[in-house]
């Protein structure tokens, strides 16, 4: 049994040995000579793959995506970090942003989201001013005079 397992083991190995370095060194330096040679001579259009085959979308789309990830975790850091700071006790836009921490942490989130605290923050900060947001946006009641007419 163990004679077997070795016996296998040692095939497995020996043939990793030989085929990785051919293929590494022989078949990859044909199969890019040959893709080099479809490429300049017309039968792989390139300009299909990379504009219309969605390379460069897919490309763009994962790569605003990693940035709004990033800048998001970032802007969860810095609002943490803020809040740790002793310059910012009087800051009104700190105490806002604790204050709607504090309401989220409350209606059940364990760490809201920075974004999320920084538009309860401004709706704190409007309503403290007494801007009534209601008013200030316009009325798509269906049954207003506007569509009566």
């Amino acid at each position: 049994m163990i004679y077997e397992i070795a016996t296998y083991l040692a095939v497995f190995l020996f043939s990793m040995a030989v085929w990785l370095p051919v293929y590494k060194y022989i078949v990859s330096d044909w199969v890019q000579k040959a893709t080099i040679e479809r490429i300049e001579s017309g039968d792989i259009d390139l300009n299909y793959l990379l504009d219309e085959g969605g390379v460069f979308d897919s490309l763009a789309e994962r790569t605003v995506t990693l940035f709004k990830h990033h800048m998001l975790a970032e802007m969860g850091q810095l609002s943490r970090a803020a809040q740790h700071d002793p310059e910012n006790i009087t800051d009104p836009i700190a105490a806002g942003i604790s204050a709607s921490e504090e309401i989220l942490k409350g209606l059940g989130m364990k760490k809201p989201p920075a974004i999320l605290q920084y538009k309860m923050a401004q709706a704190l900060g409007n309503m403290a001013q007494g801007v009534d947001v209601a008013s200030s946006t316009p009325n798509f009641d269906p049954s207003a005079e506007f569509y009566k007419k």
